[in-house]
């Protein structure tokens, strides 16, 4: 027998086993109390690049202004009264009232002074809140802000905005975790019991995937001191942390079963169980870190945190199950099998023949099976050619929440375009804004803008007054302040530094629109005048800036993760072609899955059935995410199933008989851990969280496609067809690869 390194690791981890489960019980009792805390250490949506033109502008206008950060909308309706009323007005002004003393300093535009803040039919008017800071407010002062604000006697009020629509996305992943856990954990129960017809056996996997949870959760709060993480991280952490932690068990425990079957002892059965399944797990997870470690390329703090929360998933997946797992199968030992439940470990709910049936057949047709389930694979994924991308809103909140309910409000009576408008930032870097000149310039370039037939309005200093011309604002600023209206002072306040001033330009057209992309990249390469300087913000124009640093970097990490895993995969495998078929077969359920999601994400296909609001789009994050992270999960299978065809390929030097031998024994486990995988996908669709429940859909479509159709037809129709060059590996590069061994002995 051949006794290398995972052979020796083996029995290291049989001598210290109580030392092991002594330190990991003693993390997992620490974390046990921390537990709320843990969940609760996410504060960023992220979907902005830091680096970007526009968060530039952005930080610039916080530094200058300090009330671009944490703004409000209020709205409030009637049935019988008009915004125009004295008494509608009356109660929206007493609604503030309580923020007299609030101690962050603010600000109150109430429709009143502004009629751009009422509706065509007058019923409906909002409120915009300002709060002084560049950071996000803490929840115990939203909840007193949110309190300080009166509800009107005879209107309906409801309050929203961006700080609004973090807090609420915060606690809704939160919910959507607990729910998913509660549909996921019997799930995985009673599938666990008829893979191993053991009530020890099915139990370990599940108490091990609660110790990865907690321990991932301690991992990203750990990180989270030190940078701010999306408050996506923790679901899809947890729920890769879980599947591999889940496929990791599987593997091991069902090796270690058949080496006591063998007759070999514990200690044996541990070192012999660690020098394959383990050895295939540490490489399987290696390719997963690869997948996910491209994730930090992106600048983008939403997928650079799902990034980090990948990472931890897979080093705590892999480190219980290589460190922890075994140092427990030397303590249970023969005990793995105990508690049998007899129909369940009954022949007749073995898979295994059927998966033998099927690739017997496969290998003598291998070309009518390529063919057929290439065109299929193809199909399923045709609609992504047709999709469109862009990012997510207020909409992946369900419609029950109230600041979902402003933002669906505010788009019926007022138009998505006033919600999601362009910012535009005037410097003066000579000079102050409110001299002669600057004004006169400041005027024509207002006009300039008002006069592109894709703008529907501008607000800015020297557009409050549409009766007024060039010549009257340059009097009206050059005047002593006193005389201003008290209305003026207030818009000046959040409007107007020294040496800056800002533009609202609302565009005609949607902001996902090709009429306002163009516009933004218009304004952005304008001339504003003399002495004036543009900087362009706001939602699209952050949108924008973010989709173009993904697309500049993807080529990058695209190339990160395919040149890495395909140096693994060689290494493991000593092959030239095997590792580059594993590559495409992965990128063949990648493209499966995209197909599905623009069928229901982006066009609403079954969008009814799973509850999933139609978007028009597909968020290029997720997709991003769901590209690192199913590579990963697809090399999983591809590691599980290439070692086992590598194993009897190295006893038995026959290319077909390795195939459906090495089937034959990986498939039921790669079965059973995708049939477990796309149940817990499934619970998390359960989620309110649109991206969630979307990441959920797509996961667990690629991985059916990739175990129940890659992994049964199409890999060893490819492996049949290709013959002895699955193998092939020049003899010099052969001499410097490190030799890893499968054979048992």
């Amino acid at each position: 027998m051949r006794k290398d390194n995972f052979y020796r690791f083996g029995k290291f981890i049989y001598k210290a086993r109580w030392y092991i489960i002594v330190v990991w019980l003693a993390l997992f009792l620490a974390c046990i109390p921390m537990a709320p805390k843990l969940v609760s250490a996410y504060k960023a949506i992220g979907f902005i690049d830091p680096h970007s033109p526009s968060a530039k502008a952005n930080s610039l206008l916080d530094a200058k202004l300090g009330f671009s950060y944490n703004q409000f909308i209020v709205m409030f309706h009637s049935d019988t009264l008009k915004a125009s009323d004295p008494q509608f007005a009356r109660q929206v002004q007493e609604s503030f009232a309580g923020l007299k003393d609030f101690p962050v300093p603010h600000q109150v535009t109430v429709p009143s002074v502004n009629n751009k803040q009422i509706s065509k039919d007058q019923h409906t008017a909002y409120a915009v809140v300002l709060l002084k800071g560049d950071q996000e407010i803490d929840p115990k002062t939203l909840a007193e802000f949110r309190a300080a604000i009166r509800k009107p006697d005879s209107l309906t009020m409801h309050i929203g905005g961006q700080p609004i629509f973090l807090e609420d996305t915060k606690v809704q992943t939160q919910v959507d975790l607990y729910n998913a856990e509660y549909i996921a954990t019997p799930i995985a129960i009673v599938t666990m019991l008829f893979v191993f017809g053991s009530v020890v056996a099915a139990s370990l996997p599940i108490i091990l995937g609660g110790v990865t949870a907690l321990v991932i959760l301690l991992a990203l709060f750990a990180v989270s001191q030190f940078m701010s993480l999306s408050v996506f991280t923790l679901n899809i952490a947890l729920l890769l942390g879980l599947c591999l932690s889940l496929d990791y068990a599987l593997l091991i425990i069902n090796r270690y079963r058949d080496e006591l079957a063998k007759g070999r002892s514990v200690i044996d059965a541990i070192a012999v169980t660690q020098s394959t399944a383990g050895k295939a797990v540490f490489f399987s997870g290696a390719a997963v870190f690869i997948s996910l470690s491209a994730l930090l390329l992106f600048p983008i703090n939403v997928l650079f945190s799902v990034g980090i929360g990948g990472l931890a998933a897979v080093s705590v997946a892999v480190s219980v199950a290589v460190i922890l797992l075994p140092a427990l199968l030397a303590v249970i030992n023969h005990h793995i099998n105990s508690w049998r439940i007899k129909f369940l470990s009954s022949k007749k709910f073995n898979a295994s023949n059927c998966w033998r049936w099927l690739v017997e057949r496969v290998v003598k047709r291998p070309r009518v099976y390529f063919l057929t389930i290439l065109l299929l694979l193809v199909g399923l994924g045709y609609p992504f050619f047709d999709a469109k991308f862009g990012f997510s809103d207020f909409r992946i909140l369900p419609k029950t929440m109230e600041s979902r309910q402003v933002f669906d409000n505010f788009k019926a009576e007022f138009g998505e375009n006033t919600l999601s408008p362009i910012t535009v930032l005037v410097t003066t870097p000579n000079s102050k804004v409110m001299t002669w000149n600057n004004l006169g310039n400041l005027f024509d370039y207002a006009s300039i803008l008002r006069a592109d037939p894709r703008v529907e309005r501008v607000v800015g200093i020297v557009s409050t007054d549409p009766l007024l011309e060039r010549e009257e604002y340059q009097k009206l600023y050059t005047q002593q302040q006193d005389v201003w209206p008290q209305e003026l002072k207030d818009f000046l306040k959040i409007s107007t530094n020294d040496d800056l001033t800002v533009m609202t330009v609302i565009s005609k057209y949607p902001s996902t629109s090709q009429e306002t992309t163009s516009l933004i990249n218009s304004i952005r390469n304008s001339n504003p005048g003399p002495n004036l300087r543009v900087a362009v913000t706001g939602s699209t124009a952050n949108s924008l800036d973010a989709l173009k640093s993904i697309s500049d970097v993807f080529p990058y990490a695209f190339l990160w993760i395919v040149g890495f895993t395909y140096f693994v995969l060689l290494i493991l495998l000593r092959s030239l072609f095997l590792p580059l078929k594993a590559i495409v077969t992965a990128m063949l359920s990648l493209f499966a899955s995209y197909g599905m999601l623009t069928l229901v994400i982006q066009d609403g296909l079954f969008h009814t059935l799973l509850n999933v609001e139609p978007q028009g789009m597909l968020d290029i994050s997720l997709l991003i995410i769901i590209f690192c992270a199913l590579f990963g999960i697809s090399m999983d299978y591809e590691v599980f199933l290439l070692t086992s065809i590598k194993e009897y390929h190295e006893q038995t030097k026959n290319n077909v008989k390795s195939i459906v031998m090495g089937i034959d024994r990986s498939c039921r486990i790669i079965s059973s851990a995708a049939i477990i995988v796309m149940f817990i996908c499934f619970s998390f669709m359960s989620a309110d969280i649109l991206i969630v429940k979307a990441f959920g859909l797509g996961i667990a479509v690629a991985v059916f496609v990739d175990a129940f159709i890659i992994r049964t037809m199409l890999v060893p129709a490819i492996m049949t067809l290709m013959g002895k060059w699955n193998w092939y590996l020049p003899k010099w590069l052969g001499k410097i690869l490190p030799k890893i061994k499968f054979d048992p002995g």
